[in-house]
Parts: C-alpha cells; structure tokens; sequence
C-alpha cells in the first residue's frame, strides 16, 4: 500500500511542477499584454475602463489564475537548486514577496473596473488619491520578484542543475515586473517564453530523477 501511494504521489508531484513552470508565465504573460492602462497617473482612466472593460476583466482574470502557478514554479526551481541552499531559500523568499506585492497590485486595481458605467466618479477620486499618502509601501515590493529570479538563477547554476543557458533564461524570465515599471506590457510575452524555455531542463531534471528512484 505504501509503496503504491509513492509511486502515485510522484507522478502527481511532477505533474503539478510542470503545470507550475508552464502555466503560470504563460498566465502572466497573457495577462500584461492583455492589461489596457486604466491609470493615468495617480488617477482612474474611466474612459478607458469604460472603453475596454472586457479586456481588462480578461487580463485580471488571467493574472489571478496566474499567481498560484508562479508560487508554485518559485518553489519548483528552488527545490531544483537545493544543492546551493542559501541562495534557493533567499531566491525563494524575494520570489514570494515579489508576488505577493504584484498580487496586492493587481487587485488594487479590480474595484475600478466595478466603475465600469457609472457616473459619479468623484469617491473613487478622492480614495485613489490617498493611496500614496502615505503609501502602501509593501505593494512597492513586487521588483523583488527580479532579485528573486536573479538568484534562483545564480543558485541553479551554481548548484549545477541545468546548464547554464537555462539558468540564464529563467533569471531573465523574471522581468514581468519591468514590462510594468516600463509601461510596455507585450514585452511580457517574450519575457514568460524566456523563463519556460530555461524550466524546460528543470522538468527533464524532475523527470530523470524521478525514474532513477523508482
């Protein structure tokens, strides 16, 4: 019996990380390239939300079947790495903040579009206003999700998990967070093709190490 559920766990277990390591840029990806700027400035752009509210209620929806995959993807690459541990625990833990505060940040945004149609905009003016005031300073931590892919980067190839053009790919495929600070949203899609090309020798890893323990 107990050998039976381990050989159903491990099959499970791996394909979860490869729905994980695909999945989630590939969300992501979709789902800033698909984002229209409802902000100008500090302040709501109603008539683009008014203009291109599906697209953007697309584009939130994405994100938020996104982000559960990316945690997960953040924990599959660090336990590639375990052989340099410090480096795929503190990748890890930047990874997390990071996500967590562009989670926090495209949530913010979702009431706006419940404004979608309405006319008295003047509440949500005044709300929108206040939110740098003083900030919410831990919605600034989403470009730790860079730092975090830096390192797990550095720690897949220090560890000498895959080769070094993978590790290289899937630092570089953590720049979701600059196609937001740069306002060019469709470099998001070559950003996530980046981080699942480097995964690609993560699964095979997974894969191999799995029939060799079997």
């Amino acid at each position: 019996m107990d050998a039976l559920t381990t050989t159903t766990r491990r099959p499970m277990g791996t394909l979860l990380a490869t729905a994980s390591l695909i999945t989630g840029p590939a969300l992501i990806g979709l789902a800033l390239a698909t984002l229209p700027a409802i902000w100008n400035g500090d302040r709501p752009d109603y008539q683009v939300i008014d203009a291109d509210h599906g697209l953007a209620m697309l584009s939130f929806n994405l994100a938020a079947l996104a982000f559960p995959f990316l945690f997960g993807s953040a924990v599959v690459l660090a336990w590639a790495a375990r052989r340099a541990p410090r480096l795929a625990a503190t990748g890890l833990a930047c990874s997390f903040l990071g996500l967590t505060a562009m989670y926090g940040n495209a949530m913010l945004s979702v009431p706006l579009m419940l404004m979608n149609g309405l006319p008295d905009h003047g509440g949500l003016d005044q709300l929108a206003g206040r939110l740098d005031s003083p900030p919410l300073f831990p919605l600034l931590l989403f470009p730790l999700f860079i730092v975090g892919s830096l390192l797990q980067s550095l720690s897949l190839w220090r560890s000498r998990a895959i080769p070094g053009w993978a590790a290289a790919a899937i630092g570089l495929g953590g720049l979701f967070p600059a196609a937001m600070l740069l306002d060019v949203p469709v470099l998001a899609v070559p950003i996530a093709a980046l981080r699942i090309a480097g995964s690609i020798p993560v699964l095979t890893t997974l894969l191999t190490t799995r029939k060799e323990s079997l």
